[in-house]
């Protein structure tokens, strides 16, 4: 019989709901990562849906690779020494279209990782700020 414990299915529980959004956004969040992080944050976001894609719950490795993901949609990895290719996103007008659909993917993921349960929310992403803020 499975261990199924409470944290353990919410770890399976927020796994689904992450790859059902990547699964659904894929082509989006694949030009967005090339787009802002340029072909090292596109294969960084490749490999992160081969995990998650083998992956039977949410671990520290997968939470990690959320919130990069997250950051560089959010442009929070701008300016961080530590990142891939930075500045990308230097070349995008601001009017430019595919800056609405970024912020739109920006959107759904945030109110995805805001929904998660709270113990297998990836820390550093808008969820743990809220759990942080249901604490206070």
């Amino acid at each position: 019989m499975p261990n199924i414990t409470p944290a353990r299915s919410a770890g399976v529980i927020a796994l689904r709901s992450i790859w059902s959004f990547v699964a659904e956004h894929f082509a989006g969040l694949s030009e967005a990562s090339l787009l802002l992080g340029g072909q090292a944050a596109q294969r960084r976001f490749l490999r992160l849906v081969s995990r998650l894609r083998q992956a039977s719950g949410l671990g520290p490795h997968l939470r990690r690779e959320i919130r990069w993901l997250h950051g560089v949609l959010t442009l929070e990895l701008i300016g961080d020494p530590d990142a891939t290719d930075p500045g990308h996103f230097c070349d995008i007008h601001p009017d430019d279209l595919v800056v609405t659909g970024i912020c739109r993917l920006v959107d759904a993921m945030t109110e995805v990782l805001c929904s998660l349960p709270v113990a297998s929310a990836p820390a550093a992403t808008p969820l743990a700020a809220k759990g942080a803020r249901v604490a206070a």
